[in-house]
Protein backbone atom coordinates (compact mmCIF):
# COMPACT_ATOMS: atom_id res chain seq x y z
CA UNK A 1 0.00 0.00 0.00
CA UNK A 2 1.24 3.74 -0.71
CA UNK A 3 2.29 6.41 1.51
CA UNK A 4 -0.82 8.51 0.05
CA UNK A 5 -3.74 5.76 0.19
CA UNK A 6 -2.56 5.16 4.36
CA UNK A 7 -2.46 9.04 4.56
CA UNK A 8 -6.16 9.32 3.34
CA UNK A 9 -7.04 6.64 5.16
CA UNK A 10 -6.19 8.28 8.14
CA UNK A 11 -7.14 11.29 7.35
CA UNK A 12 -9.96 10.73 6.03
CA UNK A 13 -10.01 12.34 2.53
CA UNK A 14 -9.85 10.90 -0.40
CA UNK A 15 -6.18 10.22 -1.64
CA UNK A 16 -5.15 12.52 -4.93
CA UNK A 17 -5.95 11.16 -8.08
CA UNK A 18 -9.20 9.30 -6.97
CA UNK A 19 -12.19 9.24 -8.71
CA UNK A 20 -15.70 8.42 -7.14
CA UNK A 21 -17.94 5.82 -8.63
CA UNK A 22 -20.77 7.37 -10.97
CA UNK A 23 -24.05 7.61 -9.27
CA UNK A 24 -26.46 5.56 -11.67
CA UNK A 25 -29.83 6.71 -10.63
CA UNK A 26 -32.17 5.18 -12.86
CA UNK A 27 -35.20 7.02 -14.47
CA UNK A 28 -38.58 6.22 -12.71
CA UNK A 29 -40.81 4.60 -15.02
CA UNK A 30 -43.98 6.09 -16.24
CA UNK A 31 -47.26 6.03 -14.75
CA UNK A 32 -49.64 2.67 -15.65
CA UNK A 33 -52.84 5.00 -15.89
CA UNK A 34 -54.42 5.52 -19.24
CA UNK A 35 -53.55 8.90 -20.59
CA UNK A 36 -51.37 9.76 -17.80
CA UNK A 37 -47.91 10.55 -19.19
CA UNK A 38 -46.04 10.98 -15.49
CA UNK A 39 -43.21 9.75 -13.72
CA UNK A 40 -43.97 6.87 -11.52
CA UNK A 41 -43.75 8.07 -7.41
CA UNK A 42 -41.83 6.56 -5.21
CA UNK A 43 -42.44 4.43 -2.53
CA UNK A 44 -41.88 4.57 1.47
CA UNK A 45 -39.19 1.68 1.03
CA UNK A 46 -37.67 2.84 -1.98
CA UNK A 47 -38.92 1.25 -5.20
CA UNK A 48 -41.15 2.94 -7.40
CA UNK A 49 -44.67 2.58 -7.45
CA UNK A 50 -46.71 1.69 -10.42
CA UNK A 51 -49.04 5.13 -10.94
CA UNK A 52 -47.73 8.65 -10.26
CA UNK A 53 -49.02 10.18 -7.12
CA UNK A 54 -52.05 12.41 -8.22
CA UNK A 55 -53.33 9.20 -9.94
CA UNK A 56 -52.53 6.95 -6.62
CA UNK A 57 -54.70 9.70 -4.81
CA UNK A 58 -57.30 9.79 -7.43
CA UNK A 59 -57.50 5.93 -7.14
CA UNK A 60 -58.42 5.67 -3.34
CA UNK A 61 -60.39 8.41 -3.42
CA UNK A 62 -62.36 6.18 -5.89
CA UNK A 63 -62.21 3.13 -3.62
CA UNK A 64 -62.91 4.95 -0.73
CA UNK A 65 -66.32 6.08 -2.39
CA UNK A 66 -66.67 3.01 -3.57
CA UNK A 67 -66.42 1.24 -0.73
CA UNK A 68 -68.80 3.20 1.45
CA UNK A 69 -71.30 2.24 -1.21
CA UNK A 70 -71.51 -0.96 -0.79
CA UNK A 71 -71.39 -0.42 3.12
CA UNK A 72 -74.46 2.13 2.79
CA UNK A 73 -76.33 -1.09 0.51
CA UNK A 74 -75.71 -3.59 3.94
CA UNK A 75 -72.47 -4.99 3.16
CA UNK A 76 -69.94 -5.47 6.26
CA UNK A 77 -68.33 -2.54 7.60
CA UNK A 78 -64.57 -3.98 7.15
CA UNK A 79 -64.37 -5.55 3.78
CA UNK A 80 -67.76 -4.00 2.13
CA UNK A 81 -67.85 -6.99 -0.08
CA UNK A 82 -69.96 -9.49 2.00
CA UNK A 83 -73.12 -8.95 3.85
CA UNK A 84 -73.59 -8.44 6.98
CA UNK A 85 -74.88 -10.75 9.82
CA UNK A 86 -78.48 -9.99 11.03
CA UNK A 87 -78.36 -7.24 13.72
CA UNK A 88 -74.24 -6.81 13.10
CA UNK A 89 -71.97 -4.60 10.91
CA UNK A 90 -69.53 -7.34 10.19
CA UNK A 91 -69.61 -9.98 8.07
CA UNK A 92 -68.81 -13.90 9.36
CA UNK A 93 -65.30 -14.20 7.79
CA UNK A 94 -64.29 -10.90 9.45
CA UNK A 95 -65.94 -11.64 12.57
CA UNK A 96 -63.95 -14.44 12.59
CA UNK A 97 -60.80 -12.18 11.46
CA UNK A 98 -61.36 -9.91 14.59
CA UNK A 99 -61.85 -12.52 16.87
CA UNK A 100 -58.80 -13.93 16.41
CA UNK A 101 -56.53 -10.64 16.08
CA UNK A 102 -58.06 -9.56 19.36
CA UNK A 103 -56.88 -13.20 20.71
CA UNK A 104 -53.84 -12.57 19.69
CA UNK A 105 -53.51 -8.95 20.92
CA UNK A 106 -54.86 -10.25 24.44
CA UNK A 107 -52.02 -13.19 24.28
CA UNK A 108 -49.51 -10.53 23.38
CA UNK A 109 -50.52 -8.16 26.45
CA UNK A 110 -50.26 -11.18 28.60
CA UNK A 111 -46.76 -12.35 27.59
CA UNK A 112 -45.98 -8.71 27.66
CA UNK A 113 -46.83 -8.14 31.04
CA UNK A 114 -45.06 -11.33 32.26
CA UNK A 115 -42.22 -9.80 30.44
CA UNK A 116 -42.21 -6.55 32.42
CA UNK A 117 -42.89 -8.56 35.70
CA UNK A 118 -40.03 -10.57 35.53
CA UNK A 119 -37.78 -7.89 34.47
CA UNK A 120 -38.81 -5.58 37.61
CA UNK A 121 -37.81 -8.13 40.32
CA UNK A 122 -34.63 -7.15 41.52
CA UNK A 123 -31.56 -9.31 40.43
CA UNK A 124 -30.78 -11.66 42.93
CA UNK A 125 -27.37 -13.69 43.50
CA UNK A 126 -27.02 -17.17 41.65
CA UNK A 127 -28.53 -19.84 44.48
CA UNK A 128 -26.24 -22.69 44.23
CA UNK A 129 -27.46 -26.47 44.00
CA UNK A 130 -26.08 -29.87 43.84
CA UNK A 131 -25.68 -29.21 40.27
CA UNK A 132 -23.33 -26.33 40.80
CA UNK A 133 -21.25 -29.17 43.06
CA UNK A 134 -21.02 -31.41 40.46
CA UNK A 135 -23.46 -33.71 41.99
CA UNK A 136 -26.20 -34.97 39.77
CA UNK A 137 -28.21 -37.84 39.86
CA UNK A 138 -25.63 -40.36 37.99
CA UNK A 139 -22.63 -39.93 40.14
CA UNK A 140 -24.78 -38.91 43.46
CA UNK A 141 -24.01 -41.23 46.88
CA UNK A 142 -26.95 -44.31 46.59
CA UNK A 143 -29.10 -44.00 49.31
CA UNK A 144 -28.64 -45.63 52.75
CA UNK A 145 -29.87 -48.99 53.35
CA UNK A 146 -30.93 -49.70 57.08
CA UNK A 147 -28.79 -52.50 58.01
CA UNK A 148 -29.38 -54.77 61.41
CA UNK A 149 -27.37 -52.30 63.47
CA UNK A 150 -30.21 -50.12 62.69
CA UNK A 151 -32.85 -52.41 63.91
CA UNK A 152 -31.37 -54.30 66.92
CA UNK A 153 -31.51 -52.27 70.11
CA UNK A 154 -28.33 -50.71 71.55
CA UNK A 155 -26.47 -53.05 74.05
CA UNK A 156 -26.61 -52.21 77.94
CA UNK A 157 -23.94 -50.44 79.53
CA UNK A 158 -23.59 -53.40 82.23
CA UNK A 159 -25.26 -56.45 81.98
CA UNK A 160 -28.88 -56.89 83.35
CA UNK A 161 -27.81 -59.12 86.23
CA UNK A 162 -25.67 -56.71 87.89
CA UNK A 163 -28.11 -54.27 88.10
CA UNK A 164 -29.46 -55.10 91.76
CA UNK A 165 -31.02 -50.98 91.83
CA UNK A 166 -33.57 -52.49 89.57
CA UNK A 167 -35.02 -55.21 91.46
CA UNK A 168 -36.73 -54.40 94.79
CA UNK A 169 -35.02 -55.71 98.02
CA UNK A 170 -38.80 -57.23 99.19
CA UNK A 171 -38.82 -59.24 96.21
CA UNK A 172 -38.07 -62.90 96.83
CA UNK A 173 -38.87 -63.55 93.59
CA UNK A 174 -41.83 -66.29 94.87
CA UNK A 175 -43.99 -65.33 91.03
CA UNK A 176 -41.15 -66.72 89.22
CA UNK A 177 -39.64 -69.78 91.49
CA UNK A 178 -43.35 -71.27 92.23
CA UNK A 179 -42.44 -74.80 92.46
Amino acid sequence: MDLETLIAQWSGRTPPGFVPHAVLRQQPPQCVQPRCRRPASLKANGEFAKSCEPCRIRRAKSCKRRRAALVAEGGCRRCAYRKRLAGDFLCARCREDRDAERGQKRRDAIDAAAIDEFAAKPDRAHEPSNLDCGISPWNARGPREPSAAYWSPLPDPEPREEREWAHSIHDTGWRVNRH
